[in-house]
């Protein structure tokens, strides 16, 4: 994600990954994912460390990669209620623009 997204990019973003993390083909291939993993990491030998590193690590990027999805629409969120905020404000822009800097 770029840093120069502007608040209604941000908030755009937000709201796609909210229709991605409420895609019910999206929820129930994480779900198989998860669940595989922790069938793939009972099925491991005891002595087979690497094997339970890569599948811990696997398990991790899962979580890593849905959190990051709950991130963007939590940034999204805040982007909107900004953007809503704003709205709200009688202000000239170049006021606006002096208040943000400021």
């Amino acid at each position: 994600m770029s840093t120069a997204m502007t608040d209604h990019g941000t908030a755009q973003r937000g709201m796609e990954a909210r229709q991605v993390l409420d895609n019910d083909a999206f929820k129930e291939a994480m779900t198989v994912l998860k669940d595989q993993i922790v069938e793939q990491w009972k099925a491991c030998p005891v002595r087979d460390k690497e094997g339970q590193t890569l599948l811990l690590q696997l398990a991790k990027v899962a979580e890593k990669f849905e959190g990051t999805l709950i991130g963007m629409i939590e940034r999204g969120k805040m982007a909107q209620h900004k953007i809503d905020l704003n709205e709200l404000r009688d202000e000239s822009k170049p006021r606006r623009f002096f208040r943000q800097v400021l």
